[in-house]
């Protein structure tokens, strides 16, 4: 008779203990930790390269524009927010169209489809100023031809890393107050146009024509920069920047509006450090790259944001900004403010290095 031999005993399996499976929790958090920040440092540098890529698209459209009416486009035509009416219409009776640079270089930017749908001789919102511009074209509600277009959202004209608004506001209007920030649902952008301390206030044809030494290329409105007034040289002057849609005060009320041309949706200011120096503002600091906006003067602003017409972005460290030769640099927000002034200007006659910015 066989006789079984006896199995060896089992032994009872063994499981994790409370302590190792924490232990290895806290080793793949640690490892999540160490790979985030490259993960999202990969993403904003596609961010960044598709921002660099909207900025040398419309510095593209810029140039093309220039090459069919031998200038750049004015910042605006007929704003409701220029300083004279006489100056503002040939017939100086304070017409408002407030037509952007933006919407005049559509057909440029692969924007066929809304540049048909855009009616040039109508105006792009409601905003008109207490006085003298007080008289849209066509008449108080003859905006609402343009607005399938000035509330489109237009991917050229944002930057992807400023995400913090996005669509269209959903409020009627700009701002609460009446008057030249009044817009209707206007679409945002992140990009403005420098004109140093020559803002909206101020009218090409006031001078009669000609582009301040110390202006931007966007210099006031209705006249357009030559590229022989850019006598500091195309590659030392800037043609577009960047600015965050968050401004101080409520986001509904301060640009940037890339269609709608009302009160600050269009321009970038600056202003030079040097005191007594034309174009000096105690508030230069304010103008720089991400400069934030005092509190005294822009009470309340908790959060340190940039005003109206600052240059800003959510790019680490600067912005990017394309130059009048068709390139896109990134300027850091340690440059040099005369530097940064001297940049915006035409025909200042500085002499800038490279290294400087």
């Amino acid at each position: 008779m066989k006789m079984k031999t006896a199995s060896p005993p089992r032994r009872p399996r063994r499981g994790f203990t409370l302590i190792e499976l924490l232990v290895v929790i806290a080793i793949i958090a640690v490892l999540i930790a160490l790979l985030l920040p490259a993960v999202q440092a990969a993403r904003e540098a596609a961010r960044r390269a598709q921002c660099t890529n909207n900025l040398k698209q419309m510095g593209l459209a810029m140039h093309n524009y220039e090459s069919s009416t031998s200038s750049f486009p004015p910042a605006k035509i007929f704003s409701a927010t220029s300083g004279a009416m006489s100056a503002n219409d040939p017939g100086g009776q304070g017409l408002v169209l407030n037509t952007t640079a933006f919407v005049l270089i559509l057909p440029y930017l692969e924007g066929g489809t809304l540049a048909n749908a855009y009616n040039y001789n109508l105006p792009s919102c409601p905003a008109v100023n207490a006085a003298p511009n007080m008289t849209p074209v066509g008449g108080p509600t003859s905006y609402m031809a343009n607005t399938t277009v000035t509330t489109a959202t237009v991917a050229a004209f944002e930057c992807p890393s400023d995400t913090l608004i996005g669509p269209p506001d959903t409020a009627t209007t700009a701002a609460t107050t009446a008057g030249p920030y009044n817009g209707y649902r206007p679409s945002r952008g992140n990009y403005l146009l420098p004109c140093t301390y020559y803002y909206e206030a101020y009218n090409g044809r006031n001078l009669g024509g000609a582009r301040p030494p110390l202006g931007g290329v966007f210099a006031g409105s209705d006249v357009g920069t030559k590229l022989a007034n850019v006598t500091d040289g195309l590659s030392n002057t800037t043609l577009i920047l960047e600015s965050k849609q968050e401004k101080t005060e409520t986001h509904n009320r301060y640009g940037p509006y890339w269609g709608q041309g009302l009160w600050t949706s269009t321009h970038a200011l600056s202003y030079t450090p040097v005191v007594g120096a034309p174009g000096y503002s105690a508030n230069w600091s304010a103008t720089i790259p991400n400069g934030p906006a005092t509190v005294a003067e822009f009470h309340p602003n908790p959060k340190r944001l940039g005003y109206a017409w600052s240059v800003s972005s959510r790019h680490p460290g600067g912005i990017n900004a394309a130059f009048a030769d068709g390139s896109v640099r990134f300027i850091k927000n340690s440059v040099n403010p005369l530097t940064w002034f001297n940049l915006n200007t035409i025909g200042g006659g500085e002499v800038i290095s490279a290294d400087s910015y």
